[in-house]
């Protein structure tokens, strides 16, 4: 019995982190100059909002109403607390930084078995867009090392 709480749980964190990742997507399109980089941003956006449909059906599909998950109880003062160290990054590092901890939640859920979504997928699209976001992470870096 305890195997389907753990996998509900991380289900449930993997919902909060892909709340958080959307928002930090679309407010990296809000500052991005280039029409490529603003495309890029709203559509992982709307990505982390299917991943989060999904995740959220998978839940119900468990026996979980929306009512009993932790999200709809959601606690600003941890979200604040846990982001004061990328305060003052460049919305694309943001990005970065919130699909790596989500990738590292999604490759945690491999021991479970049974689950009806295809993680494999969302996993793929992470790894996508992790590795465009540390090219353009290091593009940024690069200009500003150089302009010292």
């Amino acid at each position: 019995m305890l195997k389907p709480n753990q996998y509900i749980g991380v289900l449930e964190k993997i919902l909060t982190h892909l709340k958080n990742s959307k928002l930090a997507y679309f407010k990296a399109s809000d500052h991005a100059v280039s029409a490529e980089k603003k495309r890029f941003f709203n559509q992982q956006g709307l990505i982390r909002n299917r991943f989060f449909q999904d995740v959220l059906t998978e839940l119900q599909r468990l026996g979980m109403s929306s009512d009993d998950l932790v999200i709809s109880r959601f606690n600003f003062d941890q979200l604040l607390i846990s982001s004061i160290d990328t305060l003052k990054a460049p919305a694309v590092e943001k990005c970065l930084h919130a699909d790596q901890n989500l990738l590292e939640i999604y490759l945690g859920l491999k021991e479970f078995e049974g689950s009806n979504l295809n993680f494999d997928k969302h996993i793929e699209q992470l790894e996508v867009a992790i590795s465009l976001n540390e090219k353009w992470v290091s593009n940024l870096t690069e200009k500003r090392s150089n302009s010292f």
